[in-house]
């Protein structure tokens, strides 16, 4: 696999980051390489970040996943505490962020709450592990290993909407899942589908990223180690309108996948932060890796990487 490439991101891209490490929390801006520290962070070690409608929220885990950690939203440069969180995930409405709280043992609570750490609705019960990790503009995403399903839930009342093994992403109508006989698009309301093919790819189906409009899917097909020791990424995206696939330019590429993010800007902007592997060979070196953001629009022919600095092990996410 070639390293990644294309023409390199402007000035004025307009783009910012939150990275968390162990070097603390701090804003990142791209375009300048000015760096804000986030002041105020919990003392836990592991605080990772995330985009919460035009907010920005620190969560702070503890080593030991048992016990309760924090979360936090920023307040300009300052972090500010909204409550107790097992682990936290953003409303989907960007109106508040839902925070899994211990009630006793392994029973748990799922709460609503707005940027000021005040309920928006009543919690809804659930056993710690089997609690909803994402929301969606359907519903809550619950993975039941038990069953090997993924379960849509009102997020009003906790009840099931729909369910299939595996649910990649939902839109306002659609659900993208797939079984044994591959993918297809399925109208929750309706429970009508259409069958797809998945796109050309040695990658499996991992993490996906829905655009602001609705209209498009992007979807990471990964290997960990193809082949070996690099990590294969190959970014494609799902038009909804068209029912076809389009593999980001220079896809695929050697990245580092546990430290890579993707998110959609509010202007239709795709965005990946993390690091790649900037040579051919088949055994990288630490020193081959380097950390970019890249931006692409849908329709451009060429990616719009460009070198940002993070520290070592750092996870940068795509800042409002």
């Amino acid at each position: 696999m070639p390293p990644i490439s294309g023409r390199r991101l402007p000035p004025g891209s307009g783009l910012r980051l939150l990275v968390t490490g162990d070097g603390g929390a701090f804003r990142l801006d791209v375009g300048t390489g000015a760096r804000t520290p986030v002041t105020g962070p919990p003392g836990d070690p592991l605080v990772w970040g995330m985009r919460g409608g035009s907010r920005e929220l620190l969560v702070a885990t503890r080593p030991d996943s048992s016990a309760a950690g924090g979360l936090y939203v920023l307040r300009g440069a300052t972090a500010r505490r909204l409550g107790d969180a097992l682990f936290a995930f953003a409303a989907a409405d960007g109106r508040g962020v839902w925070a899994l709280q211990r009630v006793k043992g392994e029973r748990c609570r799922l709460r609503l709450l707005d940027f000021e750490g005040e309920a928006l609705r009543p919690a809804l019960p659930f056993a710690c592990a089997a609690a909803p990790s994402q929301d969606t503009p359907r519903g809550l995403l619950a993975r039941d290993d038990g069953a090997g399903l993924t379960r849509l839930l009102d997020g009003t009342t906790g009840e099931e909407v729909f369910s299939a093994r595996d649910l990649h992403a939902v839109t306002r109508d659609l659900a993208l899942v797939s079984d044994a006989e591959g993918p297809a698009l399925v109208d929750v309301g309706s429970g009508s589908s259409v069958h797809l093919d998945w796109p050309a790819t040695e990658g499996q189906p991992s993490r996906t990223a829905v655009s602001p409009d609705g209209r498009r899917i992007a979807m990471w097909f990964a290997d960990p180690a193809w082949p070996g020791p690099r990590q294969y990424l190959d970014v494609q995206v799902l038009d909804l309108a068209t029912r076809a696939w389009t593999r980001l330019p220079s896809m695929p590429v050697p990245a580092s996948l546990k430290t890579t993010s993707m998110a959609w800007t509010g202007d239709g902007r795709l965005v990946l932060a993390g690091r790649f592997v900037t040579t051919s060979g088949v055994l990288p070196a630490e020193s081959d890796y380097a950390a970019h953001l890249v931006a692409w629009r849908p329709g451009e022919a060429e990616l719009s990487p460009t070198r940002i600095e993070l520290p070592p092990g750092a996870l940068a996410t795509l800042s409002p």
